[in-house]
């Protein structure tokens, strides 16, 4: 058995390569290709998203030796696991003494919980053999991106209005009067990109946008990115060069986001799945 110290040592390990794997996605050019793996691993933090990225960019569905056993699945032999952090939840009691410490009666014992981390590996399913998984449709309409924007009007609890607009433009959120802008002459697939943008600006977007743009930028632009590539809605072409361009060579953005990002993708995810499978035909206002 390892020392206390030694897996403290490692999990700090792990740490420095969160770090450097980001550091390495933005350098590197591989943010975009990183948005787009980040959306099979809803379940992982941000921190253990990087780490699988960085040890196996081909992953795309992972679990434990055990969850694989109990989906009928068995390890590859010689396969190499993929290290993450698992964080687990302890308590201690504490007696906490009043102001007359010499009386029994005046102390109180106190529950306190803490997290602690150590490293575990997972697999993925490449690395795996047996019993086959079953398929999960996850695009509403891959083919049909005028239907994806219809469904997306249909799902917005804001106003939607087409507008010719001549400047840079090509839509905006106006919190005031609760409504969305979307330039009338774009494609449709670039107006369900935009009508995603502007959804999470309205759903997530908690930034002062005066003093801190690019963080609101960056942060509405990659989760708008990681809904779209949920939905197979390709918004590559726009998405990374508008990313970086706020980004610049400042990497500590994306890391300080990282968590936010995902987290807010995963929950703007949920919020279309449910809408659609529950069948719903009315605007929710």
């Amino acid at each position: 058995m390892k020392k206390n110290t030694d897996k403290i040592n490692k999990t700090k390990e792990l740490f420095d390569k969160i770090v450097e794997g980001v550091n390495n996605i933005i350098s590197s050019g591989e943010f975009e290709r990183f948005l787009k793996f980040s959306k099979n691993f809803h379940q992982y933090s941000f921190n253990n998203i990087v780490l699988i990225y960085s040890q196996m960019k081909e992953a795309t569905q992972v679990a434990g030796f055990k969850k694989w056993q109990s989906m009928g699945r068995k390890l590859k032999k010689g396969v190499h696991g993929i290290q993450i952090i698992y964080p687990i939840k302890r308590k201690y009691t504490k007696t906490i003494e009043g102001q007359d410490s010499l009386l029994n009666d005046d102390k109180k014992e106190q529950e306190v919980e803490y997290m602690t981390y150590r490293y575990t590996y997972v697999y993925d399913i490449s690395q795996t053999v047996g019993k086959p998984l079953p398929l999960e449709n996850r695009a509403l309409n891959s083919d049909d991106k005028k239907e994806f924007y219809d469904f997306l009007k249909l799902f917005s609890p804001y106003k939607i209005e087409e507008e010719d607009i001549f400047a840079r433009a090509e839509g905006y959120w106006i919190e005031e009067e609760q409504k969305i802008i979307i330039k009338k002459s774009l494609s449709m697939n670039d107006k369900a990109s935009v009508l995603l943008h502007e959804l999470t600006h309205a759903f997530y977007d908690d930034f002062d946008y005066k003093k801190e743009r690019d963080l609101s930028e960056t942060f509405v632009e990659s989760v708008a990115y990681i809904v779209a590539d949920y939905f197979d809605l390709d918004t590559s072409h726009c998405s990374f060069e508008y990313i970086a361009s706020w980004v610049g060579k400042d990497t500590k953005i994306i890391l300080e986001l990282g968590d936010k990002i995902q987290k807010c993708a995963n929950s703007f995810i949920k919020k279309l799945e449910d809408f659609y499978n529950n069948g719903n035909l009315q605007i929710a206002i």
